[in-house]
């Protein structure tokens, strides 16, 4: 018996030296488990300065790789809390958030070389929209061509200035995608307008034909009227001299040849006067009233009628002059030339039944005119 009970007597000394290495155990676990509350914050300070870094729109797939990586952390966080203080371990845990951390590092090294790049990129571009807009505005603003055309260069240099402001303001991305928009808008504004000045300028040989032809009447002493349309010019001619120079206005569509009654253009070829009007005679205070359709514009009207250019209840203009009220500083008559009243003045007593009027498109070629 006296055996048993010192026995008994160790064995309760082991559990008690057993127990108190376990309390004593769990005590230095609960005093020296260092939970990871500052690494998940610096994790999530690191995420909101990318986030601020733009970084979702330059490094969007390294970012979004570290905010996988942060909700790992949380999650295995969450799990550890679960267990009995002892068995708690957040060292991969720590290892996440420190792993989030350098990859928001990375997504704003990223973003800030591909900013920069972008940057470089887009005021390249930017210069050459600028310049493509200039010639737009240059050239062919004052040309009448589609409504359209002038609705998409007037979109485009809208959204140049949307795409300049936010080039400003550090939104080099979301600029670079106005910045293309703008770029397409006028590319097919001068797209148009140069198929529609390839299209006018295409009669240019025929307008130097006629141009020699007014220098020739004209050294005869003969007095000759010489209206240059993209000039905008009515130049008086006498013995191969010019008298005088006058400033004019024709129709809305005076870019081409006249075609039908309405189309509002200005026609082209050798015409002359065939009658003086003044006073209650005419409603534009003075006019010359011109002999178009001249039978080649009759011939040329009947053939693309026959051609299906034109409609079959399509009717050739009439009624072209030249005469006073004139300048307003647009185009806006209905294919007359329009003439200031002095200037009409001085015109009227120069010119007579029969004197030759002779109306081109330019003496410039495209060429020329675009240089």
């Amino acid at each position: 018996m006296k055996k048993k009970r010192t026995f008994l007597k160790l064995i309760l000394f082991f559990l008690l030296l057993l127990a108190l290495g376990m309390v004593s155990y769990a005590s230095y676990i609960y005093l020296t488990l260092k939970t990871p509350e500052n690494e998940i914050k610096a994790a999530l300070e690191a995420i909101s300065s990318a986030d601020k870094s733009q970084v979702k729109v330059y490094a969007p797939q390294t970012f979004a790789q570290a905010e996988a990586v942060y909700r790992e952390a949380m999650l295995e966080w969450k799990s550890q809390n679960s267990r009995s203080f002892i068995w708690r371990d957040y060292s991969e845990v720590v290892r996440k958030a420190e792993e989030t951390v350098e990859l928001c590092n990375q997504a704003v090294r990223k973003a800030s070389k591909e900013k920069h790049s972008l940057g470089g990129q887009i005021e390249n571009q930017l210069n050459s929209v600028w310049v493509q807009l200039e010639l737009f505005d240059k050239k062919y603003k004052n040309l009448p061509l589609p409504k359209f055309v002038f609705e998409q260069y007037g979109e485009a240099r809208l959204k140049y200035d949307e795409a300049a402001k936010g080039i400003a303001m550090g939104h080099v991305y979301q600029a670079a995608s106005v910045l293309k928009e703008s770029e397409r808008l006028i590319s097919k504004a001068l797209q148009k307008a140069q198929e529609r000045s390839e299209l006018f300028f295409a009669q240019h040989p025929q307008w130097m034909l006629d141009l020699d032809k007014a220098k020739e009447l004209s050294k005869k002493g003969r007095i000759v009227l010489l209206i240059n349309k993209m000039e905008a010019t009515c130049e008086v001619l006498k013995s191969g001299k010019v008298l005088h120079t006058f400033d004019t206005e024709f129709g809305k569509n005076w870019m081409g040849d006249k075609v039908t009654r309405g189309d509002k253009a200005t026609p082209e070829g050798v015409y002359h006067v065939t009658k003086k009007k003044s006073g209650a005679k005419t409603k534009y205070y003075k006019s010359l009233l011109l002999n178009y359709p001249n039978a080649e514009d009759k011939v040329r009207f009947e053939q693309a009628q026959k051609k299906g250019k034109i409609p079959k209840n399509a009717h050739i203009g009439n009624l072209i002059e030249i005469h006073g009220e004139g300048g307003k500083g647009v185009n806006w008559t209905d294919g007359c030339i329009a003439l200031s009243n002095e200037d009409m003045d001085v015109l009227y007593k120069l010119c007579e039944v029969n004197t030759q009027v002779i109306i081109i498109g330019s003496t410039q070629s495209l060429e020329e005119y675009l240089k």
